[in-house]
């Protein structure tokens, strides 16, 4: 099939879908019972990365991928890629230096949220500037071609506090008291209490980051995990088969009993090292961002227990696993420095398009073997969306 006859068929089901979650998702979620559903989410973000329009240099642009999943239901409430589709860099330069934004600090600028032509190529040369280009190609390598050649890139903490402000107005009917997991990025736990200060202010927000290390072998993250099941049996007093059979909230009870005890005295604010491995998150550091004195240690305790990435971090994998597009780019032998993959995607906007497809088929449709989608387990959908139900087959 020819290009654009791909890019067609992308286009006519994106338009499908996004008709689709106007009506079911619209802009909130006010028809969720949260007290049933749950009320923790889970925001982390992930690169994903472009190939350079230009096949001979073949270089990448990596743009951020920012989510937030319900952590219940593995409904992921909302995905931001870090791109504008309907501004050109080329005009927001000229824009820039006709109003003198290219002089003033980003913050002042009207166009701040947005990075020029000019900025995108330094990045362009930076990452570049190590990458070899055989002579006889070299003539024909136009090193200040720009990607993407429609479109703008979205600055990082932009786009975290955009991201922060949509998803407090998608739950800001409801009274509830909900909690906020995020990635241990400084920038996305600023935007998330700076968007929630009243909720912070009344005790109805808590927010937390979380830090674990992701790149342990499995080996490695089965034996810490043994570790921390022997740890919990002899701080609880348990054995095995007795720790393995209690019911699910007596297991919670007792081990935020113990944690606790543990935090007695430990500093307000200060992080806290998680002391029973589990094998998604090994050696799991907690900072509860909204820790305050008043705050019973009860409570504090089950925030820690229940500060956790993994479904968005779930998510994550499906995409990369399932995309082509998503996957991570291979640097080779004779590549001399470059990294660029055959299936990476030359168009941002059709990554854009085709994550948010993606994601409505995870929350509404799920595979042959899904028996329960995360819609139907939010509570928003009676049953799976089939493809005859979204075109009208």
């Amino acid at each position: 099939m020819a290009h654009r006859d791909v890019y067609r068929k992308i286009d006519f089901i994106y338009d499908q879908i996004k008709s689709f979650t106007a009506r079911r998702e619209g802009f909130d979620l006010r028809h969720v019972d949260w007290e049933k559903a749950g009320r923790r989410f889970a925001t982390d973000s992930q690169t994903l990365t472009l190939n350079w329009p230009n096949r001979k240099t073949r270089s990448f642009v990596a743009v951020n991928h920012l989510c937030t999943a319900h952590a219940n239901s593995g409904f992921v409430v909302l995905g931001h890629l870090q791109f504008d589709p309907g501004i050109d860099m080329e005009q927001i330069e000229i824009d820039m230096t006709l109003n003198g934004d290219i002089g003033v600090d980003r913050c002042w600028r009207e166009h701040g949220r947005l990075w020029s032509a000019s900025e995108f190529k330094q990045y362009l040369d930076d990452i570049t500037r190590e990458i070899e280009i055989h002579p006889d190609i070299a003539p024909d390598v136009d090193l200040g071609l720009q990607l993407p050649h429609e479109g703008a890139l979205v600055r990082q903490d932009v786009q975290q506090y955009a991201h922060a402000l949509v998803l407090r107005r998608m739950i800001s009917r409801s009274d509830h008291r909900f909690y906020f997991v995020q990635d241990g990025d400084a920038g996305l736990s600023k935007a998330f209490t700076a968007v929630f200060a009243p909720e912070v202010r009344a005790g109805r927000v808590d927010v937390a980051t979380v830090a674990f290390d992701k790149y342990q072998s499995n080996d490695i993250r089965e034996s810490l995990y043994a570790q921390g099941r022997r740890d919990l049996r002899q701080d609880l007093g348990l054995t095995r088969h007795q720790l393995d059979s209690l019911p699910r909230f007596v297991y919670e009870e007792e081990v935020d009993r113990e944690i606790a005890k543990r935090l007695t005295g430990h500093p307000i604010g200060a992080q806290y090292h998680w002391p029973y491995h589990s094998q998604s998150e090994p050696c799991r550091v907690v900072h509860l961002r909204t820790d305050r004195t008043v705050m019973p240690l009860e409570r504090r305790a089950r925030l820690m227990r229940l500060a956790t990435l993994r479904s968005v971090d779930s998510y994550f994998h499906k995409i990369r696993s399932n995309i082509k597009a998503a996957e991570r780019p291979v640097a080779t032998p004779s590549g001399n420095g470059r990294l660029w993959d055959r299936h990476h995607l030359y168009k941002p906007e059709m990554m854009a398009k085709i994550i948010e497809i993606y994601r409505f088929h995870h929350n509404w449709m799920g595979t042959r073997k899904t028996k329960r989608t995360p819609a139907m387990k939010l509570g928003i959908a009676k049953g799976k969306i089939y493809e005859r139900d979204l075109f009208g087959g």
